[in-house]
């Protein structure tokens, strides 16, 4: 029943079915689809939440595309498993995530870290200034988040404070 026809979707549906037939009769519970995920365990896996670009551009909603390679990565270098990324799509000059995929070795694993910041509306600064073990492959989450931000750095700002630092160490 309902419109995802995956295991931890059933699992997640008869948790509701169980405490409405509990319950219901006082309050009646809703299963939230808004953030659904699923993985592709092929080599390397494909796990994907939210909206991916094709779907954002056909709904005509609006995004930013932040992508984070996984070659960079030191736990990917130490276990050899290079190949793959990260990518997340979040509202234009926002930090709020729309959607993210990632391709790569654990991406199941991975990508529960942006499930959880969608469904509880945890943003990419709130990642990216969360600590991550090292090396994990959950310092991707984390890396991308930085990409972002770097991405959107106050250009004008961060001239300034340059400016100021090069005064005052030829001031002083």
């Amino acid at each position: 029943v309902g419109p995802y026809q995956f295991t931890h979707m059933a699992a997640h549906q008869a948790w509701y079915a169980c405490v409405n037939a509990l319950f219901g009769g006082i309050k009646k519970f809703k299963v939230d689809y808004s953030v659904v995920p699923w993985c592709t365990f092929t080599d390397p896996e494909v796990a994907t939440v939210g909206l991916n670009e094709t779907t954002a551009a056909k709904r005509n909603i609006a995004f930013e595309v932040t992508k984070y390679h996984l070659d960079d990565l030191d736990r990917a270098i130490v276990e050899d498993e290079r190949k793959g990324f990260v990518k997340i799509l979040t509202v234009p000059r926002k930090d709020k995530i729309l959607g993210a995929t990632i391709v790569g070795a654990h991406a199941g694993e991975q990508i529960s870290e942006l499930i959880s910041a969608m469904k509880n509306k945890v943003g990419l600064n709130k990642i990216l200034s969360t600590i991550h073990i090292y090396p994990t492959w959950g310092e991707a989450n984390k890396f991308a988040a930085g990409a972002w931000k770097r991405a959107h750095a106050p250009e004008l700002l961060l001239s300034m404070v340059r400016k100021f630092h090069n005064w005052s160490r030829w001031s002083l």
